[in-house]
């Protein structure tokens, strides 16, 4: 009975807390929402394809990107990891590809970086920026690396804007 009472009492306790705490609110979880949106994405002056970003579980950002040709496509869940103080990326797309960053805001920009095997068997370093703009557009720079970090390449310099 007391074994009872006992779990009874920490049931409530935690469900009480729960209730209680909001999870997600605090300042560092709301970062990236300037990339929430249904946006028309620019490259080189032209129509590179469709992203939409929309919050799920009170706490994700679920991305959701089609190129304009329709041939390309992936997803990505991006969320703050309280634990380990920073921002994670996971992204899949219709190439078999998955790219996983971490990262932060700092300096007006959400800053994402981390690496993968390349064909070629060498490691590759990537890390994509996206800074909002004073206009409400999202700029993304992807840039790469095959030489730990000595050089970058841009791989996508591209402008969102809301559809």
């Amino acid at each position: 009975m007391r074994l009872t009472l006992t779990l009874l009492s920490w049931l409530v306790l935690s469900t009480s807390q729960a209730q209680n705490a909001a999870p997600c609110s605090s300042e560092q979880h709301g970062q990236f929402d300037f990339w929430i949106g249904s946006w028309t994405v620019y490259a080189n002056g032209a129509v590179a394809g469709k992203n939409r970003i929309e919050k799920i579980h009170g706490c994700v950002l679920l991305e959701n990107w089609t190129s304009a040709t329709g041939n390309y496509s992936g997803t990505s869940l991006n969320i703050y990891d309280a634990g380990r103080k920073v921002w994670h990326q996971s992204w899949t797309d219709s190439s078999g590809l998955l790219l996983q960053l971490d990262g932060g805001f700092k300096e007006g920009s959400m800053t994402l970086r981390g690496e993968r095997p390349a064909a070629d068997g060498s490691v590759q370093q990537h890390q994509i920026q996206w800074t909002p703009q004073q206009d409400g557009s999202v700029r993304q720079v992807w840039t790469t690396s095959s030489d730990d970090g000595q050089t970058w390449q841009t791989a996508f310099d591209g402008h969102y804007r809301t559809e």
